[in-house]
């Protein structure tokens, strides 16, 4: 299929949304013609460029981005908020001008029930839970009580989501080839930020005793 794109220095995972000020003519004309005839347009980390300016070259996986809502201003910029639905694979660069045009395959990955991976799931449910316990003693703050998902694909993109990484991790997340895989990063990740986490917390109560 054919695809408008819109290169970004993030990434979207299926499920997640994501805010979006809008002010480019190109990127204008874009996506209200996505908002009007509410087709779906994609998301795709640069590999090499900026966001602002001659056409970026992106990383080869995105996911397609569906507007929830949207806030017109006076002056014919607006913000949107959109939802990521299926990942997808660019194919080749069919258009550089106005805005980048790809054609895609759409590659969703697929829910696996496996025992392997509900097993993995809930390793990647407990780590984060517990990196959630970590960040809030550090920051000394409160979080109310959530509810993860008990899908382990909807679980997976939302911790993908939401752990604090740079956009080359979280594309290295969105790449991978299974579930199973990427519960596997998950953990690694998750096993990481929990290390750092605790020496952070460490050092906070060493700094109170002196």
């Amino acid at each position: 299929m054919r695809l408008d794109l819109f290169p970004l220095n993030t990434v979207l995972f299926p499920g997640m949304r994501l805010p979006l000020h809008i002010f480019e003519p190109r990127y204008r004309a874009m996506l209200g013609r996505c908002i009007e005839t509410e087709s779906v347009f994609g998301v795709v980390l640069i590999a090499e460029g900026e966001e602002v300016g001659p056409a970026a070259i992106p990383y080869k996986i995105g996911t397609t981005a569906r507007v929830e809502k949207v806030e017109y201003l006076p002056d014919g910029r607006f913000n949107l908020l959109a939802v990521g639905e299926t990942r997808f694979r660019i194919e080749r660069i069919v258009a550089e001008e106005p805005h980048v045009v790809g054609e895609v395959d759409l590659t969703p990955m697929q829910t696996d029930d496996t025992e392997a991976t509900l097993q993995g799931a809930e390793g990647v449910r407990e780590r984060f839970e517990r990196l959630v316990t970590l960040m809030i003693e550090i920051q000394a703050g409160y979080m109310p009580e959530f509810e993860l998902p008990t899908d382990p694909l909807q679980l997976a993109h939302l911790i993908a989501a939401g752990v604090p990484t740079g956009p080359g991790s979280a594309q290295r997340l969105l790449e991978a080839d299974s579930l199973a895989d990427l519960l596997a990063l998950e953990s690694e990740l998750l096993d990481l930020r929990i290390e750092q986490a605790l020496r952070r917390l460490q050092e906070k109560l060493d700094a109170r005793r002196n």
